[in-house]
């Protein structure tokens, strides 16, 4: 689905796409990659951008800084590599049982605040 910054479909104004669905971009133009990273940033930018519409304010666009693919290998090893907002990697890869511990609270506490305190995801999902 094409969207705009804010996530609204740019051929039906009344939908947004989140996630793999939508081809996101970046201020600047560039594709972002699909994944559980930018999906959840996009998620949050098109809940701001439709409580902006409704409320009559100017919705503000997606901004992303920076990226990385964090992969969990099973417990005991994992990969973190640094990349593009494409996806394309850069930096140093890190790997070994820190990367999998990292990735273990990263799930860990997204799944155990989205489902407890959804109001505290919102708000930390403000857009600055």
């Amino acid at each position: 689905m094409l969207v705009d910054g804010t996530l609204r479909s740019q051929s039906h104004p009344d939908v947004y796409g989140i996630g793999d669905a939508a081809a996101a971009h970046t201020q600047d133009g560039q594709v972002l990659r699909m994944g559980c990273g930018p999906g959840g940033l996009a998620a949050a930018c098109a809940f701001h951008a439709i409580t902006a519409r409704l409320s009559g304010r100017t919705p503000k666009p997606l901004r992303v800084k920076g990226d990385a693919l964090c992969i969990s290998l099973g417990r005991h090893d994992g990969i973190l590599q640094p990349t593009d907002l494409d996806g394309r990697p850069r930096g140093t890869v890190r790997t070994g049982r820190p990367v999998a511990l990292l990735k273990n609270a990263v799930l860990r506490a997204a799944g155990w605040y989205n489902l407890r305190y959804p109001a505290i995801v919102v708000a930390g999902a403000r857009q600055g």
